[in-house]
């Protein structure tokens, strides 16, 4: 049986006691806590220095904590509690969760001086969902042998065609308005909006983004790399009619997740990738302004502010019990003058045709307080368990990419039911389960030894 003893250093290029101090260097050195103290750090000098006194979004302050280090300190022991090496989908989901969402709310908390409850109730939930993980798997998750082909079985140009489908669709429907300019998109946006059909709105987010993290996927996948072409012009294109500017980004999210899940420590990227990006904005941001704003502001700090505001209003507020879901059946109604998500947007703002969109945590915490909190972690537990699964089956790379776009939308900027029923989950994962079930059925049926198909 061969033993993997890590990688092969050049005996003769580098000598004996040079080798020793090598390797005791790589395994004494904390590289996970150093790294994410350094982003830690360079994180706050970036929202003191540029986001909080600049671009001051919703009410953000600059009123740091003595004891900052105790923010900080619980990062690190978070830290500690997620693997070092990414083997399953599931692993990177949570890290991203750590990344996008955890450390910036620990900088807010520490430089804010926002009530630490906000933190400890972001860290509550990734520890109840890898509770709940750890609980469902030992029952759901199996052994699966990785076949090369299986993912033949997967639709692919029904996909596209249906993707094509709402594209053409969208682009008759906004009569002309249409739009190139970042800068402009809200004033394009609710006119469009007004313009398309009911059915059209409900389509949209599903071919825009879920379906498109698929095929890129898939793609990537199959080597169908017109295909992947193709893909990523719909997404501009996307962009261009909707005027939504994260239907822009969705296909080279995929595809920067594919390879993110080569690689055996791929948090460190991200966590790297924050730093230096906020290094880059700190020394060059009056020269990339609208870049700076868009990084630094609307994707690193605004995600967590928007929590952070959420846990507070609701603290003091009645819980919302899903009054705007209808899986309340319409017995428990809004005691909001308007939806939530508008109302708490004009509390940060002063603007209510502003929305605050949020992701699962917040919203779970606005319907149910904690208890919101452990039911939305077991049930993204329980997703995430079926994502594993498939990993074995078609393989980590492929399905980690294929649901990756659904997960970053309720991780950051939607409810987790509005993930599930309008931006397509849902879809997704019953195209996983049929497709298994046709996988099974086939070799039940034809093959009498395990094995996958060809590819189609």
């Amino acid at each position: 049986m061969r033993i993997d003893k890590g990688p092969v250093i050049n005996a003769q290029k580098y000598p004996a006691d040079t080798l020793s101090l090598f390797r005791a260097f790589k395994i004494l050195l904390p590289w996970n806590t150093l790294s994410i103290s350094l982003a830690f750090i360079i994180l706050s000098f970036l929202y003191t220095g540029l986001v909080a006194p600049i671009y001051n979004f919703g009410g953000m302050v600059s009123n740091a904590r003595a004891d900052w280090y105790i923010e900080l300190l619980l990062l690190i022991i978070i830290s500690f509690l997620l693997p070092r090496k990414v083997r399953r989908p599931s692993e990177l989901y949570n890290w991203l969760y750590f990344c996008v969402l955890l450390v910036p709310a620990a900088v807010l908390s520490a430089q804010q001086g926002s009530d630490r409850i906000y933190l400890f109730l972001m860290s509550l939930g990734l520890l109840f969902l890898i509770i709940f993980y750890h609980i469902f798997s030992f029952f759901i998750l199996k052994k699966r042998r990785y076949g090369k082909y299986n993912h033949g079985t997967l639709p692919f140009y029904s996909v596209m065609l249906f993707v094509f489908f709402v594209l053409i669709w969208l682009s008759i429907s906004v009569r002309g308005n249409f739009n190139f300019n970042f800068q402009e998109v809200y004033n394009y946006r609710f006119k469009i909006s007004a313009q398309i059909p009911y059915l059209l709105r409900y389509l949209l987010p599903l071919a825009s983004s879920t379906l498109v993290g698929y095929l890129v996927a898939l793609s990537i996948e199959r080597k169908r790399y017109f295909s992947l072409f193709v893909i990523m012009v719909t997404g501009c294109l996307f962009f261009i009619f909707s005027s939504h500017k994260a239907m822009l980004f969705y296909p080279f999210i995929a595809i920067s997740g594919y390879f993110l899940f080569k690689f055996s420590r791929p948090y460190m990227i991200v966590v790297w990738g924050y730093s230096l990006i906020s290094c880059l904005i700190l020394i060059f941001h009056n020269k990339i302004y609208y870049f700076s704003s868009l990084i630094a502001n609307r994707v690193i700090f605004i995600p967590s502010h928007i929590n952070f505001y959420y846990f507070s209003f609701f603290s003091d507020h009645d819980f919302m019990l899903w009054a705007e879901s209808k899986v309340s059946f319409g017995l428990v109604d809004s005691q909001l003058p308007m939806p939530a998500m508008k109302y708490v947007g004009g509390m940060m703002t002063g603007n209510y045709n502003i929305s605050a969109n949020t992701g699962w945590i917040a919203s779970a915490y606005m319907n149910g307080g904690v208890i919101g909190i452990i039911i939305y972690s077991a049930i993204i537990a329980l997703i995430y368990v079926m994502i594993d699964s498939w990993a074995q089956r078609y393989g980590k790379e492929f399905v980690g990419t294929a649901f990756l776009i659904p997960v970053l939308i309720f991780t950051v900027s939607a409810d987790l039911l509005i993930t599930l029923l309008t931006h397509g989950l849902v879809v997704l994962l019953f195209l996983f389960v049929s497709t298994s079930l046709l996988l099974k059925a086939y070799k039940y049926l034809f093959l009498n030894e395990k094995g996958g198909f060809s590819n189609a």
